[in-house]
């Protein structure tokens, strides 16, 4: 495990790559925190959750609006959450943008952190701070900007990742290397995924590289006033 820590106007997230999901009982006390979670993450890696907490909700982005938001809210108040509790999405983008949010308006704001699962996740979606949900129509049209306490990245997920799944991580991976490392653009260009899909060390060393390019980024403009629109490079258009 590497642990590296990034700082966003005077915040600090820690980042723990090539970690283990128990070690996130050596980060939070399990006795106030709550995961988010999804019913395809929660099936396939149920034990990960025993002894947790757990919200488990409907998958898919469609569930990605505030009526879920709303129900994380209210299964909160039924916990007896208040502002000690940590929230901790454990999921893909949908997950991560929805406990972000939620943590940020609950009680006016509680600590949270995240656990991508997905490829996309790690690279992107739980990375730089932005949380929200869809309206209507809109995408990411409601929500906040907020960087969580921390990031544990755990590769075993990626096992029972589908195939689309790699290839929309490999996506904005590929988006990074065209907007900020020409070098990283010329290694893609001669491997396969395969040679990714099957070497965590390799795969770790992509993640984290990544990361660094983004977060280089997020540090500067961290509000999204300038250089950060670079990284919409794809999304305004899709």
């Amino acid at each position: 495990m590497k642990k590296r820590i990034f700082k966003v106007d005077g915040v600090a997230t820690a980042f723990y790559f090539n970690a283990k999901f128990k070690f996130l009982s050596k980060l939070v006390d399990k006795r106030s925190t709550v995961l988010l979670t999804d019913e395809h993450v929660y099936k396939f890696h149920q034990p990960k959750f025993a002894g947790w907490n757990v919200i488990v909700l409907k998958a898919g982005e469609q569930f990605k609006i505030q009526a879920t938001a709303d129900a994380i809210i209210e299964k909160l108040l039924e916990m007896g959450a208040d502002r000690g509790t940590m929230l901790i999405g454990v999921g893909g983008g949908v997950i991560t943008d929805l406990t972000g949010y939620v943590a940020s308006v609950y009680m006016r704001g509680l600590s949270f952190g995240f656990v991508p699962t997905t490829l996309l996740a790690m690279v992107d979606a739980s990375v730089g701070g932005k949380n929200g949900v869809n309206h209507g129509t809109f995408k990411n049209m409601v929500g906040t900007i907020r960087q969580p306490a921390f990031l544990l990245i755990d590769y075993s997920f990626l096992r029972t990742l589908p195939l689309a799944e790699w290839q929309n991580g490999f996506a904005e991976i590929i988006k990074h290397a065209v907007c900020f490392d020409r070098a990283l653009f010329q290694q893609l260009e001669k491997k396969t995924l395969d040679n990714y899909q099957r070497n965590t060390a390799a795969i770790d060393l992509l993640v984290q590289r990544n990361i660094v390019l983004k977060m280089k980024v997020v540090g500067l403009d961290e509000k999204e006033n300038g250089k950060r629109k670079l990284l919409n490079f794809g999304h305004t258009i899709g």
